[in-house]
């Protein structure tokens, strides 16, 4: 079992206000965060999402330490126990703040932000998978990002758990952050 699996399955009791899906364990300052432009409510724009054009959103970074050579990014839908993987975007150079543009093309080697990679999402498929839920349950989706002391050494298109490898045992994080956002597919089901 992977650990973010295993840190997914833990009984809330055991925990210790560790929600669905868990959150990763936030490090370094509290200034470092992630942001999405224009969110309002917490809801992810239907932009985003596969009932709109399905492109990757724009993430606002702030508060990157110096210590950070690079910056990765993690998309999850927090369906259940097991998150699936939405987006996984590494390489990133280290500003502050960074600005990732929405629609990022589904490549495995970016031109821009220079020298980004991507890998394969829990669809099978590299770059951004659009939220597409089939029903008004597991809305909630999230963006991690990873303050990294160098590039991890990834084949772009690495999956997963590679990634979880790299991130884990090769390159501990010098900072971690999140964004939780929810994706209301089925709005007439809430009036009900």
């Amino acid at each position: 079992m992977r650990r973010r699996e295993l840190v997914a399955a833990l009984p809330a009791v055991l925990s210790a206000g560790c929600t669905i899906g868990g959150e990763p364990e936030r490090t370094g300052g509290t200034d470092f965060s992630v942001a999405l432009p224009g969110l309002e409510g917490g809801l992810l724009p239907e932009r985003y999402t596969c009932d709109g054009t399905g492109e990757s959103p724009p993430l606002r970074i702030e508060g990157v330490p110096d210590a950070a050579e690079s910056v990765a990014v993690v998309g999850e839908w927090l369906r259940g126990y097991t998150p699936q993987t939405i987006w996984l975007l590494w390489g990133v150079p280290a500003t502050d703040p960074l600005e990732l543009p929405a629609g990022i093309p589904d490549r495995e080697r970016l031109d821009s932000p220079k020298g980004a990679r991507q890998g394969v999402n829990g669809g099978g498929t590299v770059g951004y998978r659009s939220p597409c839920h089939e029903t008004a349950d597991n809305q909630a989706y999230r963006f991690v990002a990873h303050a990294l002391p160098e590039r991890p050494e990834l084949t772009p298109g690495a999956d997963r758990d590679a990634f979880d490898d790299a991130i884990e045992r090769d390159l501990s994080a010098v900072s971690s952050t999140s964004l939780r956002v929810r994706y209301e597919r089925f709005p007439e089901r809430r009036s009900s």
